[in-house]
């Protein structure tokens, strides 16, 4: 009775023990179960949010983007030259000239923005001692004193005049970059970028383009005057009867009596416009005037056709790193003597072909 009672016994202590661990498993996988889906909600949570995270920046960044897109499209697409652009000589107004106009080149154009080319140097090539001291708003105002003067003589041929200066540069010229420039900056009709109101008020349809070309193998100033006399001779078939020069001020008695001295010019005939950028832009005239005395005035002195003097072979040497040759003693045949003249005495007034008066 005893043994029946106690197997009794062990048989309900085993259906207990048995029902308390089902219900043990039954609530760990409950437990388990309810982490899991907790688990799986979060991460969907998570990625949920970063999908919402990532859409949002995805469009922002897309919506920032856009404008600036489109401005490198535009930029990248301007176009300075279309078929209604005036053509050169249009109506003879180029070959017809008596006046030469000459604006000497002093920078190579190194980016496409050339519509920031009045004040920003980096589309500029420039010397470290050419920087901070206003060259982008003195090349620019330079090609727009050429132009003013070009507006105000209809029988004026304009001269762009420099070469492949610059071994970093490539074949670009000082000359081909300044007309871009006048293209890119709407320049020709008198526009004035530093003074709008003014450009809209004194605006005309000009023929100025029609009536502007570039010389591309100057290296130096001498050479400046010397080479656009013969593009002149190259578009008229004649010498001009008068030339005026753009270039800085502190440059003029170089221009006007070293160089025209040495090529046998009359000062009569000659004009000189000096044109400095703003003080405002870093530009400092008595500086610049004492370097120009020391590394120019003294030396073409000494040295008129820039043959003898080491300092100006150095800068010629340099300025000619494609090795370019000017062909002007085949176009301009009368010049060939002047051209290859080395002084250190002056040519005769009998070996150019213009007069003295």
């Amino acid at each position: 009775m005893i043994s029946e009672r106690s197997k009794h016994h062990e048989e309900q202590e085993k259906m207990v023990t048995a029902s308390s661990a089902q219900t043990t498993r039954r609530v760990v996988r409950r437990r388990n179960a309810s982490l899991l889906q907790h688990k799986i909600i979060q991460v969907l949570s998570i990625s949920f949010a970063l999908s919402v995270v990532y859409i949002a920046l995805s469009k922002g960044i897309s919506s920032l983007s856009q404008p600036l897109q489109r401005q490198g499209h535009l930029r990248g697409r301007k176009v300075w030259v279309h078929s209604n652009s005036q053509l050169f000589n249009e109506r003879l107004v180029a070959t017809q000239a008596t006046h030469l106009i000459i604006v000497a080149g002093h920078s190579v154009l190194i980016s496409g923005q050339v519509e920031n080319a009045a004040f920003d140097e980096s589309v500029w090539y420039l010397l470290d001692y050419q920087r901070g001291k206003g060259l982008p708003n003195a090349i620019v105002s330079h090609i727009q004193a050429g132009i003013k003067l070009a507006l105000e003589d209809e029988k004026s041929l304009l001269v762009f005049s420099g070469g492949e200066t610059r071994a970093q540069t490539g074949p670009d010229t000082e000359g081909a970059s300044y007309f871009r420039v006048a293209d890119a900056l709407e320049l020709w009709d008198g526009r004035d970028v530093f003074n709008e109101n003014k450009s809209a008020s004194e605006a005309v349809q000009s023929t100025v383009r029609a009536r502007t070309i570039t010389e591309e193998y100057a290296t130096d100033s001498f050479e400046n005057l010397m080479f656009s006399i013969c593009r002149f001779h190259d578009i008229t078939g004649s010498y001009p009867e008068k030339i005026s020069l753009v270039s800085f001020t502190f440059k003029q008695e170089r221009f006007e009596t070293l160089h025209a001295g040495a090529l046998q010019w009359p000062l009569s005939r000659f004009n000189y416009v000096g044109v400095d950028p703003p003080a405002s832009t870093g530009f400092d005239l008595q500086q610049a005037s004492d370097g120009e005395r020391q590394n120019s005035l003294v030396p073409f002195q000494t040295d008129p056709y820039g043959c003898h003097t080491e300092v100006l072979q150095k800068k010629r040497r340099e300025r000619n790193p494609f090795a370019r040759k000017a062909p002007y003693e085949l176009t301009c045949p009368d010049m060939k003597k002047l051209l290859y003249w080395c002084g250190p005495s002056l040519i005769p007034q009998s070996k150019v072909p213009w007069t003295s008066g």
